[in-house]
C-alpha cells in the first residue's frame, strides 16, 4: 500500500530542512503533542548523510486493531522513526524515512523531499506500507497506513506552528510579499 503526501510551507526549502534537521524542533514537537518519553537513538552525521533516528513506547488500544490481527498485534511497542538526510547540500533535498513499531509485522518505508516553490518549500513523502503476514497482511498494512497517514497530518500542522515560531524574514506569506 502507498502514502503519498505533498504539503506546502511558507518558508524555503532550506529553511524546512534546516528545521528538520534541528534537534530543538523534534523537542518542541513533542512537547506539543505531550510526548515526555522518547530519545534519540541517533542524531548527526552518519556515511549516508544527516541521520536523525527517535524512539518511543507506545500504547496500541485493542479495540484499534481487528480481532483477526490481534495475535500480531502487542498492546504496547517502540515506535522508532528515522529520516536519513542523503542530500543536503543544496534543493531538492531529500531523505530516506522510516517507521517500526516493534512486534508488529508491517513494514514503512520511502523518502521524503523538499524543494522550492515559488510560495515557498514543496514536501514531497512517498511511503510504501507492507506486510508479509499471509491472508492478513493486506488489512494490517491498510491499519497502519492509516495511522501513517494521521501522523504524516498531525507532523504537518505541527510544523505550520513551528514555523510560526520562526523570525518573520524567514517566512513567505505569497511570493513577493514581505511578512508583517
Amino acid at each position: 500500500m502507498e502514502v503519498e503526501r505533498t504539503r506546502c510551507y511558507p518558508v524555503s526549502a532550506t529553511t524546512l530542512v534546516r528545521v528538520l534537521t534541528s534537534r530543538e524542533y523534534f523537542q518542541t514537537r513533542h512537547a506539543w503533542s505531550g510526548i515526555t518519553e522518547y530519545r534519540f537513538d541517533a542524531f548527526g552525521e552518519c556515511e549516508e548523510g544527516f541521520l536523525i533516528r527517535i524512539s518511543r513506547p507506545m500504547e496500541i488500544p485493542p479495540e484499534k486493531v481487528p480481532a483477526i490481527a490481534s495475535r500480531l498485534v502487542p498492546r504496547s511497542a517502540s515506535l522508532v522513526t528515522e529520516l536519513c538526510w542523503t542530500r543536503l547540500e543544496q534543493p531538492p533535498f531529500r531523505g530516506r524515512y522510516r517507521f517500526a513499531l516493534s512486534g508488529v509485522p508491517v513494514e514503512v518505508a520511502g523518502w521524503m523531499t523538499l524543494q522550492d516553490e515559488r510560495a515557498g518549500a514543496r514536501q514531497d513523502i512517498a511511503l510504501r506500507v507492507n506486510s508479509r503476514v499471509p491472508l492478513i497482511g493486506a488489512r494490517l498494512s491498510r491499519l497502519v497506513a492509516g495511522g501513517v497517514d494521521r501522523a504524516l497530518e498531525s507532523d504537518h500542522r505541527g510544523m505550520l506552528r513551528y514555523i510560526e515560531t520562526l523570525p518573520p524574514e524567514e517566512i513567505i506569506t505569497t511570493a513577493g510579499e514581505e511578512r508583517d
